[in-house]
């Protein structure tokens, strides 16, 4: 019985997986967005701090190092521009080389003081934008990078030494920023996995009939189209068995709506015990319920199951006691792909529906086919 779609499994997570993983951390990334994000991003970034090279140089010559640096990583972040363009799917191997690139660059830039130093505010920048993009993991795996760096700058270059409270404001600037990014980002993920589930249980609602937790009348169209396109292509053809229960308007009049509820309840947790899982059960509104089937050899499978509705709900007894009984009528329809092939679905719950009602002119209880050939009720 069908009453959901069905959900997609993932596959446990890998220990690198846990370290560095691919998987966006609010499960929503396309295959390439945030990796080319980030590659445009870096562009930018480097087009400013080439700007601020350039100014400087215009006071006093950059060291070699500084070239240096400032070529190979102009280089860099276009190459890896162009490897994401080409290469969108993310992998572990970029993205440590792209960790490790931004935060040691930066930080030996900063080692030359000066001017320089201006330059750990590009850390800042860098470690809590790979948080936001790739996550928490990412985030402290920068900061421990910029935060390392700083420390050996503090430890072995002349002028972080001799500024060693600013070195250290740094190193804590930089803790602390990750800390309040990590914080947001978590916060953000919960509210993330908050809104999904809302959204699963407002489509829930939306396919699920709210008394018998069955699919609705909006499920089951959807479900009849797509199980008649299958069946097409497969060359099968598919059965709808339509019924409504005998007696339901009795129990209604006599003991009350919330009794009439009850049966429908019990109905539907009877038959649906009775339906396979292949098969489509659902409740089309009131007490009309309708078994969507796929055939596997020729029309006489639909008898079974017809004859398990009825046993099903004849066994009801709970209100004997008033002297109410109930039963079920049900009509057969199968698939014709005709010419007109969209009208199918339509004309099958037309069909069923002429086929149930004459069952209950020829006494309730029983179901009956209605026959393609002659647009007439088969009896069986």
């Amino acid at each position: 019985m069908e009453a959901n779609p069905p959900s997609i499994l993932l596959p446990p997570q890998s220990a690198l997986e846990r370290i560095l993983p691919l998987r966006h951390w609010l499960s929503a990334e396309s295959a390439n967005g945030f990796e080319q994000g980030q590659a445009r991003t870096r562009l930018i970034c480097t087009a400013i701090a080439l700007l601020g090279f350039l100014v400087a140089s215009r006071f006093s010559p950059l060291p070699e190092g500084i070239v240096v640096v400032a070529t190979v990583y102009a280089l860099y972040a276009v190459g890896w521009a162009a490897l994401t363009s080409a290469y969108p799917a993310p992998t572990r191997l970029r993205r440590g080389v792209g960790v490790l690139m931004d935060h040691l660059a930066l930080t030996y830039i900063a080692s030359f003081g000066g001017v320089f130093a201006a330059y750990v505010g590009f850390l800042f920048l860098t470690t809590v934008g790979w948080g936001l993009r790739f996550g928490r993991h990412y985030l402290f795996l920068a900061t421990a990078i910029a935060i390392f760096g700083m420390a050996w700058n503090l430890a072995a270059t002349p002028y972080w030494r001799g500024v060693p409270l600013f070195g250290v404001t740094i190193i804590f600037g930089l803790a602390a920023s990750a800390l309040n990014a990590a914080i947001l980002l978590g916060r953000i993920a919960r509210g993330s996995r908050e809104l999904a589930a809302k959204v699963e249980e407002v489509e829930r609602i939306a396919w699920q009939d709210q008394l018998t937790r069955l699919p609705n009348r909006l499920y089951f169209h959807e479900r009849l189209s797509q199980v008649l396109a299958n069946a097409e292509r497969s060359k099968r053809n598919v059965a709808l068995l339509l019924f409504d229960i005998d007696g339901f308007k009795s129990v209604n009049d006599t003991l009350g709506h919330e009794a009439g509820d009850r049966l429908l309840q019990e109905i539907a947790e009877r038959v649906g015990r009775r339906t396979r899982q292949a098969d489509t059960f659902a409740r089309l509104g009131g007490d009309e319920f309708v078994i969507l089937m796929e055939l596997q050899r020729d029309e006489n499978d639909a008898v079974p199951v017809a004859e398990a509705i009825m046993s099903a709900i004849r066994e009801i007894d709970m209100y004997a006691a008033h002297g109410l009984q109930v039963g079920a009528s049900i009509g057969v329809s199968f698939s014709d792909f005709g010419p007109a092939r969209e009208r199918v679905g339509d004309q099958m719950l037309l069909q069923a529906d002429y086929a149930m009602y004459e069952a209950k002119r020829a006494g309730k209880g029983r179901y009956r086919f209605f026959s393609r050939t002659d647009d007439s009720v088969r009896f069986a």
